[in-house]
């Protein structure tokens, strides 16, 4: 096959592939496909490039842990290590299932994006905001090092997908399921507070707030959290507040200075890892107005 009969061929695959995309009656199985095969090709490419090494300390840490269940850990909450323990109880203990179940945790969470965007996106940028994630590190090379970050890809993405529907329907089921999904992105990893915190916020300056808070909604939300992350919260105060220490003890600071200067890191790094979808749709959106 010449280089041009290969152009050809992409070039026909990746419009049939579009065109199911923006299709609606095909749009979803279409985008199954596509991240199927996403995971599949991050899976691979992690089993062969990480064949010559060992796995990450995180994962073997997690490793250990799931050998022996609990209600939370040392340093973390157990979502990560009940996931380890669920997985490898139907998958054979490898490398490259680890590195599958890893791929998982960002392929859910674009599956989730999809489906949130089909609420207020037209379907074409529907399609461009998940190809735009899949862009962004911590939706491959970062994930494929599953650890308490990675759990929280699906779970950030589920707990406002489920809050914005019971916001706008005053669904019952879906204000459990927020409060669920709340309580598991907690269980994943303290840092999730800033996740719920945003939510509140959201929740506070929206002009259909007084409707919300006088329906029964937010309360079904807390009652379903509270239920779910329970257990943890009585391991918690059973075991002196553990964890807390250990994360208070890592991102200690000596002076204001000093977190301010954290902060700038962790704003630049953000900005960083999103700067390829960013310059990607500058360009685009330049080469449309040309």
């Amino acid at each position: 096959m010449t280089a041009a009969e290969f152009t050809r061929l992409a070039r026909n695959l990746f419009a049939r592939l579009f065109d199911a995309l923006v299709d609606a009656a095909r749009c979803d199985v279409a985008m199954l496909l596509l991240l199927t095969g996403y995971a599949a090709t991050w899976t691979l490419y992690a089993s062969i490039a990480q064949s010559s090494q060992d796995l990450h300390p995180d994962m073997t840490e997690l490793l250990s842990w799931s050998s022996d269940l609990s209600l939370g850990y040392l340093k973390h909450p157990p979502l990560a290590a009940w996931l380890v323990r669920l997985w490898f109880s139907f998958f054979p203990l490898t490398d490259w299932s680890y590195y599958l179940l890893a791929m998982l945790m960002p392929t859910i969470a674009l599956w989730i994006v999809w489906r949130l965007s089909a609420d207020y996106l037209e379907i074409e940028k529907r399609v461009l905001s998940v190809i735009l994630l899949s862009l962004i590190p911590f939706y491959n090379f970062h994930a494929l090092k599953f650890n308490v970050n990675t759990v929280l890809l699906p779970t950030w993405a589920a707990t406002p997908f489920w809050f914005l529907r019971s916001y706008k329907t005053r669904n019952p089921l879906y204000s459990a399921l927020a409060g669920i999904g709340a309580a598991t992105c907690m269980l994943g990893k303290y840092w999730s507070v800033f996740l719920l915190a945003g939510l509140i916020a959201a929740a506070l300056i929206d002009s259909r707030r007084l409707a919300y808070f006088r329906s029964t909604v937010p309360w079904i939300t807390v009652v379903a959290g509270l239920v779910v992350l329970g257990p943890h919260l009585v391991w918690l105060y059973q075991h002196d507040f553990v964890t807390f220490e250990y994360a208070l003890g890592k991102h200690i600071t000596s002076s204001f200075a000093g977190a301010s200067v954290k902060v700038f890191y962790y704003l630049a790094d953000s900005a960083a890892y999103a700067a390829i979808p960013v310059v990607l749709v500058l360009a685009v959106r330049g080469l449309a107005a040309q």
